[in-house]
């Protein structure tokens, strides 16, 4: 026997063995970021293969409370899980009601339930903006551009119950941050179909004040600091001789005497007048 070949034959082998080892230490090739996994919510339409069964599977639609119903196997909740999850925990089910020992299922989301509302009013970009399941009036109107320098923090969310009459929910909220939200209903999640209406809300003042004009009127003001607001009274204006002009429910303007604790509403108009020398 020619020792040299059989050496030579065995140092090729080795090489090559070591070869697949250092391949199987660095792994597979890299794919690239993978896909972000579909979560499963409400309003989805899902697709349920279980294999070998096809009295089993069935496409459905997951229900408000985020499950689904499957024949024989019953309620499966599945809102929050990835495909993969889904077919999980269908899968249990399947053995606990004792359909299958070893069932092997497939998920696949048919359709993807998109929620909407409309923006409408002061806000710097009215519209109508697709929302997330937990999106709250403050992200609605952030999502809109903010509320304009004419707008109201009292917003208004129009809302049709199950019988089809329009509901008018009062929010309010920070206009200048769009958070510190003081009240319940600002806590509460969006519905698809509403309508955030963000209403006007500004007064103009003349006469004797440093910058005289229109300005937003935040919750709670008050005559004198609308007064402030405009850069306080000038040398020859007295705060004690003001006029403030309201139109009424009855669409009818009213003019009344200023004092220093009234409260500014929408549409007033503020006169300073001059000192009485």
């Amino acid at each position: 026997m020619n020792f040299r070949l059989l050496a030579a034959v065995a140092g090729v082998v080795f090489a090559i063995s070591d070869n697949v080892v250092a391949a199987d230490a660095v792994g597979p090739a890299s794919q690239g970021p993978s896909a972000p996994l579909v979560q499963i919510e409400p309003g989805d339409q899902v697709r349920v293969e279980v294999f070998g069964n096809p009295d089993l599977s069935t496409v459905t639609d997951v229900a408000d409370d985020g499950s689904i119903r499957l024949p024989l196997a019953g309620v499966v909740p599945v809102s929050g899980q990835s495909q993969t999850g889904a077919a999980k925990r269908i899968e249990s089910a399947l053995k606990v009601a004792e359909l299958l020992v070893d069932p092997h299922v497939n998920v696949t989301v048919v359709k993807q339930f998109h929620q909407h509302v409309t923006v409408a009013g002061e806000v710097s970009k009215p519209g109508r903006y697709e929302i997330e399941p937990k999106s709250t009036v403050v992200d609605v109107v952030a999502l809109a551009g903010g509320v304009t320098e004419k707008g109201s923090d009292t917003v208004y969310i129009l809302r049709n119950d199950a019988s089809g009459v329009q509901q008018k929910i009062q929010v309010r909220i920070d206009v200048d941050q769009l958070v510190g939200l003081s009240s319940a209903a600002a806590m509460q999640p969006v519905q698809t179909g509403d309508s955030i209406v963000v209403p006007k809300a500004t007064f103009t003042i003349v006469g004797q004040v440093t910058s005289p004009g229109e300005y937003r009127i935040p919750t709670g003001m008050m005559l004198f600091q609308a007064l402030a607001r405009a850069g306080g009274v000038t040398a020859l204006g007295s705060a004690s001789r003001v006029d403030v002009r309201r139109r009424g429910a009855d669409g009818k303007f009213l003019d009344m005497k200023g004092k220093k604790e009234m409260l500014i509403e929408p549409g007033d108009v503020i006169t300073v007048k001059e000192r009485i020398f």
